[in-house]
């Protein structure tokens, strides 16, 4: 397995933008408006779109690739949690890794949901 540097760099970033986000005071967020409802299940789409562009950025076996990027990206999910114990008016709370956890798994098999259907169009198009 491998990573396409560009890509990586990508997902790092993405890292940076989570872990930045993270560490915002709980002061700093509450001045967005959102409920604390929604900013709980912004945590699904965040590590849903952070699955992808990990995934993205490896090549290699569809299931090794898979296995990896869901036990790093669940570790960093633990991490950013962590970091927010330090954070002035922030929480580190298992509900939210649990939210971090499911979006993850989300990002793994949204491509193996569509799979099928883009083998159909490439099928399709070689006619």
């Amino acid at each position: 397995m491998r990573i396409v540097p560009i890509r990586g760099l990508l997902a790092l970033l993405y890292m940076f933008g989570t872990l930045s986000l993270s560490a915002l005071p709980g002061r700093r967020v509450s001045r967005w408006g959102l409920t604390p409802f929604q900013l709980d299940m912004l945590h699904i789409p965040l590590f849903t779109g952070l699955a992808l562009v990990t995934l993205w950025a490896l090549v290699g076996p569809r299931n090794k690739r898979a296995l990896w990027v869901f036990a790093g990206l669940t570790l960093f999910a633990g991490l950013d949690e962590i970091v927010q114990l330090w954070v002035p008016g922030r929480v580190a709370s298992f509900a939210d890794f649990a939210r971090d956890t499911l979006g993850i798994a989300i990002g793994i098999g949204l491509p193996e949901l569509a799979r099928p259907v883009a083998l159909a169009l490439r099928r399709e198009s070689d006619q």
